[in-house]
Formats: structure tokens, sequence, C-alpha cells
């Protein structure tokens, strides 16, 4: 069982590739701030990356907790974040 300290980020509404994380990690769960009218949140392996993880977010305004399961989402790259415009995003990672 892999054991690390579990840190956070957040990102702004209306960014494109923002660093969450420029070292190696693995995202252990994500908070979505979502505006009423919804929109794409994307999180990427690298700034110029593969994209690791896509959501389509409904068009009401709410929070959503994310829970990745197992020891999370592996980027070797560092982790990056493209948010739409009102939603913002806090990813924790280790």
């Amino acid at each position: 069982m892999l054991q690390y300290d579990v840190q956070s980020a957040s990102v702004a509404a209306g960014q494109t590739d923002a660093a969450v994380f420029a070292g190696p990690a693995r995202i252990k769960g994500i908070l979505v701030g979502i505006p009423s009218g919804g929109g794409t949140l994307t999180l990427k392996n690298g700034s110029a990356g593969t994209t690791v993880f896509s959501f389509v977010a409904p068009a009401a305004a709410q929070s959503l907790n994310i829970s990745v399961p197992g020891d999370g989402i592996r980027c070797t790259n560092g982790i990056y974040a493209t948010t739409p415009s009102g939603m913002t995003v806090t990813v924790f990672y280790g």
C-alpha cells in the first residue's frame, strides 16, 4: 500500500492548462465548484499532455466532491487543469 502526504491546490475559473502541481503526483480527489451554466473540467498529465480526467458538469450551480479510487490517477509530468468560465476546482494529490 502506498503511503504519502496528501496536499491540495485550487485553480480559478477560466484557466487553460493551469499548473496544479508541476511534479510527479497522483490525483486523489477533486472538488468542483460548478456554475449555473455547467461546463467541462479537464485534468492533464503535463501542460500539453494527455487528458487523464474529464468531467462534463450539468447546468446547475453546485459543488461536487469526486473521490478517485485506488491509488489515484498517476501524472508523471505534473497535474494541469483547464476550467471553463465560472468553474473552480480544488485537486487533492499526493
